[in-house]
């Protein structure tokens, strides 16, 4: 775990490449190291202690307005997603990117851009239904969401057509779209792409470890 997170922190783009790295030049440290493919499996095998890290490092942060919103993770580009495939659990979905074949990472950001919650579910599921199932009734009351989430007790932008238009100011915009900067962030430096990962646990487990070295670095 130590030598995967670390690897995270500094952006390393290659787990295989790093590991082996470390493996040759850190042997005082780790005098006795599995190999590779048993790396691997290692980190698929820690997918909950992960979650549970990335938790618990966000589970004292206390923060007046949450934000959230969902991230597509197409597991290949969306013309190839009708090829035989053994990942029986992706599906299709539709974002502000387009159609996506593959999963959605939910997630809700307190201050300081920590992740307090996140779901991993498949690209069709709506965004009120996971909001409904993630979120307690009192953390709606204080949750920025985009319209997707109408009609679930989040605070949302309102309809163009609305009748009785909630409120919804600059000041609240701009809070919602933190959460905008965080996915970013953990594309550009933390690498969640999924890239080339042939099962859903696989996936559980390597966006789980991004999300717990997101936390960390914000800690």
């Amino acid at each position: 775990m130590s030598i995967a997170i670390v690897g995270d922190l500094l952006n390393q783009v290659d787990s295989g490449l790093w590991f082996c790295l470390v493996k040759k030049e850190y042997q005082d440290l780790y005098p006795e190291l599995p190999s590779e493919s048993r790396y691997y499996r290692i980190m698929n095998n820690l997918e909950r202690i992960w979650a549970d890290f990335a938790l618990f490092i966000a589970s004292d942060c206390q923060s007046l307005t949450y934000s959230i919103d969902s991230k597509p993770l197409p597991v290949c580009k969306f013309k190839r997603h009708n090829r035989p495939r053994a990942m029986t659990e992706a599906s299709i979905g539709f974002s502000t990117q387009g159609a996506v074949y593959g999963f959605k990472l939910h997630a809700l950001k307190a201050d300081r851009g920590f992740i307090t919650k996140f779901a991993i579910v498949a690209a069709h599921e709506a965004d009120v239904t996971v909001a409904r199932a993630l979120l307690k009734q009192e953390e709606k009351a204080i949750t920025l969401g985009d319209k997707a989430y109408i009609g679930c007790g989040i605070y949302t932008p309102p309809k163009s057509n609305a009748l009785n238009p909630s409120i919804w100011t600059k000041l609240m915009d701009a809070a919602r779209k933190t959460i905008e900067s965080v996915f970013s962030t953990l594309t550009r430096t933390k690498h969640i792409a999924l890239g080339q990962r042939n099962s859903f646990r696989s996936i559980r487990a390597y966006t789980c470890r991004k999300i717990a070295a997101h936390n960390f670095a914000c800690f």
